[in-house]
């Protein structure tokens, strides 16, 4: 009988945990715990696709039940060995979560567990996928999984963790595994072109090894799928017609485009890239690894090894043209871009429209910066009415042009303009101290200035109550907690309101006066035309 194929990932699965590629941590726990006998009654094994968790499970099985073990190097000979390779154990099981998900699927598994294993040490229940399982299948088997027959061992595998409730997860030692890094899956690649005598360049391989993300499951099926279509030939330019990858040098052109601010250029390339029939989501991908690649540039020039000499230059001098906040935009817009194209009916527009996108922003100003103009122009004018004599506040109200039909300001705007606090120190003071200190501060201002916390009383007792060793420290140790940072404390005496009402009246006057004034500033108005808003509130900030 002719011998029937066999795809690379499951005749290069591995057997023993020595063969398990890029889990040394995984691999070195469960090892050492098989040779002290320090044996779980239950494993999750969670990540992304393609890293070795049902393979893991398997050979754990394999190890558990070997007739020399338990032991972390199963002889691969015996009868149980070689059923649990084959899959033909009748005492390890393995459950697909995803069909098996109801509450009579558990119940049959409760019952099943209460039975001795037919001729292993331990039955294993191997279920992948666990977090599709439902809620209340989840609940039924609680009181199993954490006290299970001492001849059963639970393993379960999933790519959401998630979606595992933690009542699970508690009861579980829980392994989780990392993508695997592609030098790795490089060298397990060039072992599978050796024996299956297929002719792989080296950059055949780095290309399915990088696209792969770490799942190797996923390089050895694009290794497949490439020897099958070169006939035992494995060359680049296959592997990036088979994937639709798109060639580094139209990528670096792309942005390229984008940096000059080229709509023209931007949109002949994202025409092109569609009409060869790439893949327009990988191509997005493999464009945001070069824009992240820009910061690289920025803060960390060392780490472009694996670029050219030429692609290297490129980087550099981009990283030299662009600030942190433009390469952050762009890649937010790239994201957005690329989630857009999953559920388009028209991929293609939405990817040219998208990058086209990316053009509008240059020479944009920060909203931080805008704030601290805006800040800067409201001291000056403050300053120079403040200075001015009382009786002049008339002509502002004569000259005042303020805009009532406009909407408010956002609230970033807003508190950059008035300078806002959003912590209410006195109402946090007043719920954490005792009760006497608390009555204390009812009639108090509390104000934060910078590491310095004051305190006005109008009551001299009362200053001198607060400004007391124990009580000031009880006090402090508040603001510091709430302030994440040392805080000083200052408890000052001050008149009563109607002792100064005559001074703040006069305040008052010119306060408006201020406000009026402000509004008049180009700066202002340009603001509330950006932002289509108004000013609703003003807080004057004087210098102590």
């Amino acid at each position: 009988m002719e011998k029937l194929f066999a795809v690379s990932a499951r005749k290069f699965r591995p057997q023993t945990f020595s063969q398990i590629v890029g889990q040394k941590h995984i691999v070195q726990t469960l090892s050492n715990a098989l040779d002290r006998n320090r044996i779980a009654h239950a494993y999750l094994f969670s990540g992304t696709r393609g890293v070795g968790k049902t393979t893991t499970a398997r050979v754990l099985a394999k190890a558990l039940n070997c007739e020399s073990g338990p032991t972390s190097k199963p002889c691969q000979k015996c009868g149980n060995c070689v059923e649990i390779a084959a899959g033909s154990s009748l005492d390890v099981m393995e459950i697909d979560g995803a069909t098996n998900t109801g509450i009579d699927n558990i119940r049959d598994l409760k019952e099943s567990v209460m039975f001795m294993p037919t001729k292993s040490r331990y039955k294993v229940y191997i279920i992948d996928e666990v977090h599709q399982i439902s809620p209340k299948a989840f609940d039924a088997l609680l009181k199993t999984l954490e006290e299970p027959p001492p001849h059963v061992i639970f393993m379960f595998a999933t790519t959401a963790l998630t979606k595992v409730p933690e009542t699970i997860l508690s009861r579980c030692q829980c392994f989780e595994y990392k993508p695997i890094a592609i030098s790795e899956i490089t060298v397990q690649l060039k072992m599978i072109a050796e024996k299956e005598n297929v002719n792989a360049t080296p950059e055949a391989i780095e290309a399915m090894a990088r696209r792969a993300r770490g799942s190797m499951r996923d390089a050895q099926s694009m290794f497949d799928q490439s020897a099958a279509y070169g006939g035992g030939t494995i060359n680049e330019n296959d592997v990036k017609l088979i994937l639709g990858l798109v060639e580094k040098a139209i990528l670096f052109d792309m942005v390229g485009a984008i940096v000059n601010a080229d709509k023209g250029a931007v949109l002949g390339i994202a025409s092109s890239v569609g009409q060869a029939g790439s893949d327009l989501g990988l191509f997005l991908e493999d464009l945001a690894i070069i824009i992240r690649n820009i910061l690289v540039a920025k803060l960390r020039p060392d780490d472009l090894a694996a670029y050219d000499e030429v692609e290297r230059a490129k980087l550099l001098e981009w990283g030299t043209q662009v600030s942190f906040d433009e390469v952050h935009r762009y890649f937010s817009l790239i994201t957005f871009t690329f989630d857009r194209i999953r559920y388009s009916n028209h991929p293609q527009i939405t990817l040219e429209m998208g990058l086209l996108r990316l053009l509008e922003g240059r020479g944009m100003v920060s909203i931080d910066s805008l704030a601290h103009s805006i800040n800067n122009a409201i001291a000056e004018t403050e300053k120079k009415v403040l200075n001015q004599p009382a009786h002049k506040a008339d002509e502002f109200d004569q000259s005042a042009n303020i805009q009532n039909n406009l909407e408010p300001a956002p609230k970033e705007v807003q508190k950059a303009v008035a300078g806002q606090q959003n912590l209410d120190l006195c109402s946090v003071l007043k719920s954490n101290v005792k009760p006497m200190l608390a009555s204390m501060l009812d009639h108090a201002e509390v104000q934060q200035k910078g590491d310095v916390v004051v305190i006005k009383v109008e009551d001299l007792y009362q200053r001198e109550q607060l400004d007391g060793p124990e009580n000031k420290k009880q006090i402090e140790d508040v603001c510091r907690s709430q302030l994440h940072r040392n805080a000083r404390v200052v408890i000052e005496y001050q008149e009563k309101k109607k002792d100064r009402k005559l001074a703040g009246d006069a305040l008052k006057e010119k306060n408006n006066a201020v406000k009026k004034q402000v509004m008049e500033l180009p700066i202002i108005q340009d603001a509330m035309e950006i932002f289509n808003g108004e000013v609703s509130n003003f807080k004057i900030k004087r210098q102590m």
